[in-house]
């Protein structure tokens, strides 16, 4: 029953004097505190406004219980004026003057209390909340023979509040609460709060910018633990550090923080987790261990539930976004600086983020809306390839797939990908990276474009990129061995020549000491340590660079490889025998 029908029945019930003992229960965190305190807040019934309220947690016996009720009480007990106050205190008086030479006194000090509770008590209306987090030492079965004792001999009516999800059913618990429930209970409301209305309590209680993005997010996820919810739209506040983020931006964002928030806090019912949201896009992970002719596991069928959810969501793939968000929930450790990059960068594409949304808006409509026709749909996919530049090459292999399904959609798929990669290949790609950590699918055709630019940055790199990569990272990859391999001994002196001087400071240092470990180096470098010798022997016998000459001199003349620096003894000729 929704939060407003269940407190329509609530308040109804309370009007009806022989329901005694009424249950409000629900899952945890669902608001059923909250709605108690809506019904007392508004009611025109004294006895509702005056309810007396004790939380179980940490109780160890009903003498406790008793005791928290009687004290939230006695200043209220206007109905017995001053004649109730006086004989308490005169009482009391004397039994704590005698407690200070008795011990037994101050035990029956402590009685004199208990004996109050069914005075102070009768005919009021009494709460009880967080039973399940009573104490080990108090059964359930004196909590219900309180309740059962006080509502028959002193006309106590009750509202228990049940977080029945967590309720113990050791032993004989669960007997204990269906007797109870049979025997005791006159009227039980559960609570089933919706998703919209759990968030509109929580952004009530914290509010945020990005309240419509949070709410439809929250839906979708079916997030109902009032606590929960509240927790999602903090760790967005946070995060997102209230900046004013265009629709595009937080269509983009906002999902994800809510999703794998709600995974940190298990606030959905058999949920994924991080490791399967994260790869969602990956085909390998997407087959790995399946047999497509065997009946689908009861994992499987988990997995294919959980990315129909990320579908609903518009989360297609992860990026470095969502890595950061992950780490951050895990550690709590925050690096805003690191997200704040993120974001700057989706705001400066925000024209890309924009296309990309009406890719994702087109991609859910054409997995969901089977009311739209292949036509309309065809008709929607006719904008992209125009600004195909602005997608990325994932969402542009996604596009081509659906597409490709659709009668006559094939080429309209292709067209997308052509555009993609002419606009790539017009670009400038002195680093390309194609950084899939998720292994995304992308057309075989975009995969070719990138491999054919990497191919492009490999020539066109230089020796001195190369070295000083090396020396930057303590490493190369195939990048820097190709762009060593090939430096001939004039590129070198060139490079010499012409770099700065912390550059050739760097560069000069390192590659002697690679010269020194060749047999190390030359494996993966070829001949560049030999041209680079050859290159340094150039310079030194140059009569127009007197000064870079004599700074080679000295770097190597304290080292094992100053005499390659001295040329070659010229080959001399054999004498010419003359014959007879």
């Amino acid at each position: 029953m929704s939060l407003s029908r269940t407190k329509e029945r609530l308040i109804r019930l309370l009007g009806q004097d022989d329901n005694r003992v009424i249950a409000l229960s629900g899952k945890w965190g669902t608001g059923k505190t909250h709605l108690w305190n809506e019904v007392k807040d508004s009611s025109d019934d004294q006895k509702v406004t005056k309810a007396l309220y004790v939380s179980l947690f940490g109780l160890s016996s009903v003498d406790q219980v008793k005791r928290k009720l009687i004290e939230s009480a006695i200043p209220g007990v206007e109905s017995h004026g001053g004649v109730f106050d006086g004989i308490k205190s005169i009482f009391n008086a004397g039994v704590t003057a005698a407690s200070q030479h008795y011990k037994a006194m101050a035990a029956l000090k402590d009685l004199n209390v208990l004996l109050m509770a069914p005075v102070v008590l009768r005919d009021k209306l009494i709460v009880i909340d967080d039973i399940e987090r009573k104490h080990a030492k108090l059964g359930i079965d004196e909590v219900l023979g309180f309740i059962d004792d006080y509502s028959k001999q002193f006309r106590v009516r009750f509202v228990l509040v049940l977080n029945d999800d967590q309720l113990s059913t050791d032993g004989d618990q669960a007997k204990l609460w269906a007797t109870f429930r049979e025997k005791v209970i006159d009227e039980e409301v559960r609570l089933s709060t919706s998703p919209e209305e759990a968030f509109s309590i929580a952004i009530n209680l914290t509010s945020s910018k990005y309240a419509e993005a949070l709410g439809r997010a929250i839906a979708v996820c079916g997030l109902t633990n009032i606590r929960i919810v509240g927790k999602v739209v903090k760790t967005t506040n946070q995060i997102l550090n209230g900046r004013d983020l265009d629709q595009a931006i937080q269509a983009r964002v906002v999902p994800s923080i809510v999703l794998f928030s709600s995974i940190h806090y298990r606030g959905i019912s058999d949920g994924p987790d991080f490791q399967f949201a994260l790869n969602v896009a990956n085909p390998d992970w997407i087959r790995f261990g399946r047999d497509k002719n065997a009946e689908p596991t009861e994992q499987e069928k988990r997995e294919d539930r959980w990315r129909l959810l990320m579908q609903e969501l518009g989360i297609h793939g992860c990026d470095e976004f969502e890595k950061v968000l992950v780490e951050f929930l895990e550690s709590g450790l925050f690096d805003a600086d690191r997200v704040q990059a993120i974001v700057d960068r989706y705001v400066a594409e925000t024209q890309a983020l924009q296309i990309r949304q009406a890719a994702r808006d087109f991609l859910n409509r054409a997995f969901w809306d089977h009311r739209v026709s292949d036509a309309d749909l065809l008709r929607e996919a006719s904008q992209f390839p125009a600004r195909a530049e602005l997608l990325d090459p994932y969402v542009a292999t996604q596009l081509y797939d659906t597409l490709s399904e659709l009668p006559d959609g094939k080429a309209l798929g292709q067209a997308i990908v052509d555009a993609w990669i002419a606009a790539f290949e017009t670009g400038d790609h002195h680093d390309v990276e194609d950084d899939n950590p998720f292994n995304n699918p992308i057309h075989p055709d975009i995969k070719a474009s990138f491999d054919a630019a990497k191919a492009r940055v490999q020539a066109r790199a230089t020796v001195v990129d190369a070295c000083i990569d090396i020396v930057d990272n303590s490493g190369w990859g195939t990048l820097q061995e190709v762009a060593m391999k090939r430096a001939t001994a004039e590129d070198f002196d060139a490079a010499i020549r012409g770099m700065d001087i912390d550059t050739l400071r760097r560069f000069m240092r390192r590659m002697i000491e690679m010269r020194l470990q060749r047999a190390t180096y030359d494996a993966h470098f070829g001949t560049a340590t030999q041209h680079f010798i050859e290159a340094c022997r150039a310079i030194l016998n140059d009569a127009n660079s007197p000064r870079l000459a004599s700074l080679i001199k000295k770097l190597f003349e304290r080292t094992a490889l100053a005499v390659e620096l001295t040329p070659p003894p010229a080959a001399q000729a054999e004498p010419v025998v003359k014959g007879d």
